[in-house]
């Protein structure tokens, strides 16, 4: 004989029993990501910076960072633009406005051989770096790298045009001219630096090799 129970009435019972939530997955920390990453490829050769590390350090799984960045390329493009937004906009806008060349000249030496845009940051530049590591980046990267550069040779030489018609650059020299020979010192400033050489010294050096200008 089955014993029956009675269910107190007001309380309903279900046949099915109740699963627990599982929630929504904890979603990736782009900006985390991008930032770790940055710091990663600037202080250390790229070619041999594996993803597996960059997951390792920002502490998300390789399909996650696939989800969000497709790939290792898709990271590395990220990352440059982000680094673009971060410190070579800025430059940019500082050769944008009505400041004298001279003076401007001056600011863009004291930015490009301080002892970092912030306390924690490498020495160096990481744009340039990659530049100078074309053989390691993949195709999106690499082609905008490649942009980058174009853009940053228009911006100095847009900037030479303006100082000329102002009369505050005397040189004799093309401002095409003009704006790959400052883009060269820069970049040999910036290999300078991250191999450790000491700021002072590079400052020195990138104001005698501007004051030509």
């Amino acid at each position: 004989m089955v014993r029956q129970i009675k269910i107190p009435s007001g309380i309903k019972m279900s046949l099915n029993p109740i699963k627990p939530s599982r929630g929504r997955p904890k979603t990736l920390d782009r900006d985390h990501v991008l930032d770790v990453a940055m710091d990663a490829y600037w202080k250390e050769d790229i070619g041999n910076l594996s993803l597996n590390e960059i997951c390792r350090r920002s502490g998300v799984s390789k399909p996650g960072l696939y989800r969000e960045f497709s790939n290792e390329d898709g990271l590395m493009k990220a990352v440059i633009m982000k680094y673009q937004e971060q410190i070579l906009s800025p430059v940019q806008q500082m050769l944008n406005n009505e400041t004298p060349f001279r003076e401007a000249l001056n600011n863009l030496v004291s930015f490009a051989t301080s002892a970092s845009c912030n306390h924690e940051s490498p020495m160096g530049c990481l744009f340039i770096k990659m530049r100078e590591s074309r053989m390691h980046l993949g195709e999106a990267t690499r082609a905008q790298v490649n942009f980058l550069e174009d853009q940053g040779l228009a911006a100095f030489r847009k900037w030479v045009d303006r100082s000329k018609a102002k009369g505050e650059f005397s040189a004799n020299m093309s401002s095409e001219f003009a704006a790959t020979y400052i883009d060269a010192q820069l970049s040999h400033a910036s290999s300078q630096l991250a191999r450790g050489e000491d700021p002072k010294i590079v400052k020195k050096i990138l104001s005698v090799a501007f004051s030509m200008l």
